[in-house]
């Protein structure tokens, strides 16, 4: 067990310590049970997310997408409110990652999945708002069909692809969620292929005029890496009870 103030103390310690300049909330959003035995981690902070940390019993649920971003309008009503109301009834605390939850380069969405792949030589990528919060490398060699099938079994998800680069993939970019239009820092740094999670209609072009690979995997899956890795530090760390809930997002 571990108290609250104790978990966001550590968590704001591990992962807000390069200084994000993010448009959104980073930490305890909603403050519910002062004492920590179960954690619950997911992509966001979706109704689907919060019924089922209320059925988990979780005293926290940890997510990367919380419920306040800049711009947001200020009424509490809807599904909002709902979700609040879930919260605040089952005393579950709502602590939020957005931007240092893809940075981190242990637990991150973008360096734990690098790492994980066996990509070697591994270099800071993606600036954004003046930090980096992606990563580029070397990869083994081989032929971007194949490269194609890894990518697809490690983040269980189809990928939509511009294939239009070298045929061989030795270097990759790599940045989680919605950045297709880092596709151009990617060209700069001559890399074989770029690797994020969205895309939209000028990327195939942009693939395709400068002869770079393009491959989108899909926002949510590629950003259960840093929530997953994060729930699994803490139930180690602190012996805590642990569970990720996954959500039926394809996009």
């Amino acid at each position: 067990m571990i108290t609250l103030q104790e978990l966001c103390l550590y968590l704001n310690d591990l992962l807000q310590n390069q200084g994000f300049n993010d448009y959104c909330k980073n930490g305890l959003q909603v403050e519910g049970a002062l004492n920590i035995s179960k954690i619950v981690t997911a992509v966001s902070a979706s109704l689907d997310s919060i019924e089922q940390a209320v059925l988990l019993k979780a005293d926290a649920l940890i997510v990367h997408h919380g419920l306040f971003w800049n711009h947001d309008d200020y009424s509490i009503i809807g599904v909002k409110k709902k979700k609040l109301e879930l919260l605040l009834k089952h005393n579950i605390s709502l602590i939020a990652y957005h931007l240092p939850l893809d940075a981190h380069q242990t637990f991150g969405n973008n360096w734990k999945a690098a790492f994980d792949m066996g990509w070697t030589d591994l270099k800071p990528f993606g600036l954004f708002n003046g930090t980096h919060i992606g990563v580029m490398g070397k990869v083994k060699e081989q032929t971007r069909d194949q490269f194609k099938l890894s990518l697809e079994s490690y983040y269980a998800h189809p990928a939509n692809a511009a294939l239009f680069g070298n045929e061989n993939i030795k270097s990759a970019a790599l940045i989680s969620g919605g950045a297709y239009k880092s596709i151009d820092e990617a060209i700069l740094e001559k890399v074989d292929c770029f690797i994020t999670g969205n895309f939209d209609e000028p990327a195939w072009n942009i693939a395709q005029e400068e002869k770079i690979n393009f491959f989108a995997l899909g926002h949510t899956a590629t950003e259960r890496i840093g929530p997953k890795a994060i729930g699994e530090h803490l139930q180690e760390k602190f012996k805590l009870d642990y569970k990720f809930v996954d959500t039926a997002n394809p996009f």
